[in-house]
């Protein structure tokens, strides 16, 4: 057993409405709109590193587990737009919190490299002690490297989250984990050292709306749980009509469903780790309440986690 001992996010100052993307892209607001619910999205300015956001998520969420980053037995960063091959942002990352020692990596899966993070730390930590597990992209950068593509340009922007990953039970216990992948749709969903962003809308929808149900099912089924069973579920915010879908395909109410994706656009590994640490800000992460975290994204790779959260 492990629990979330601490949670924090960071994003960029910089907010782009998507009127500006829209008269830059040669389409309407109402046709981003209609594609993916996204109003706004957050990108860095020049100069400022996804790793900066990554530390001040990482400072955040070490006060609120009242630790120190010399107590970290290892940090783990989900990424799918580092800004070099090696070493990745986790180098910088634990450079810039003063932790040297602890083993830092990096996990190169956009959109589920969070969770993929999350799920390397509750298996680290009876063997290391906590472990920062963290989300950080810059995905603006990767967008502005060609001619913006409309159907990509759309959805995403730039963010950081960490949490800390402790062994026992906490405030916020993690009953269980399951991951899963399928290199057979590799090509669906990449991006090479120096080119554009791949991406087959289409094909990546298809594929999230399939597995992050039976994703989410993975680990209620055990547990003897159902959906409805849920308190609230933290998904991968990849798109809202896909948030949607999910909810229709669990036999859910989207009240029950946390969304951000409309005001700061799809952060991709950082996606599900921003959105549980806000919705615990705002205090939905009620006590004795079950909640889900699931996402879907580059491999292709899945998963899902239940949390118990302490009555």
């Amino acid at each position: 057993m492990a629990h979330l001992a601490g949670l924090g996010h960071a994003l960029p100052d910089r907010i782009v409405p998507s009127s500006e993307l829209a008269a830059r892209l040669d389409v309407t607001e109402e046709w981003i709109l209609a594609a993916c619910g996204i109003r706004e999205r957050r990108w860095l300015s020049d100069g400022e590193p996804a790793a900066a956001l990554a530390e001040k998520a990482a400072l955040a969420a070490l006060s609120r587990a009242e630790l120190t980053p010399g107590r970290l037995g290892a940090i783990v960063v989900g990424t799918g737009s580092a800004p070099r091959a090696f070493p990745g942002i986790s180098a910088d990352l634990q450079r810039r919190l003063g932790a040297p020692g602890a083993a830092a990596f990096d996990v190169p899966l956009a959109s589920v490299g969070g969770l993929f993070a999350l799920a390397l730390a509750v298996d680290l930590c009876p063997r290391t002690g906590p472990v920062l597990a963290a989300g950080a992209e810059e995905m603006s950068r990767v967008l502005l490297r060609a001619p913006l593509a409309k159907e990509t340009a759309i959805l995403f922007g730039d963010g950081a989250a960490a949490c800390i990953v402790a062994p026992g039970e906490g405030p916020v216990s993690v009953v269980d984990v399951r991951l899963g992948s399928d290199g057979t749709f590799a090509g669906a969903l990449s991006l090479g050292h120096d080119g554009p962003l791949e991406m087959e809308g289409r094909t990546v929808i298809l594929q999230a709306s399939r597995k992050l149900p039976a994703a989410i099912r993975s680990v209620l089924d055990p547990q003897g749980l159902s959906p409805a069973d849920v308190d609230l579920f933290v998904l991968h915010q990849a798109n809202l009509n896909l948030l949607k879908g999910v909810a229709r395909s669990l036999g859910v109410g989207e009240e029950k469903l946390f969304v951000n994706v409309d005001r700061v656009g799809n952060t991709s590994a950082a996606s599900v780790l921003i959105a549980l640490s806000e919705a615990s800000e705002q205090g939905l992460l009620k006590p004795g309440s079950r909640v889900i975290l699931a996402a879907f994204g580059a491999g292709f790779s899945w998963g899902a986690a239940l949390l118990r959260v302490a009555g």
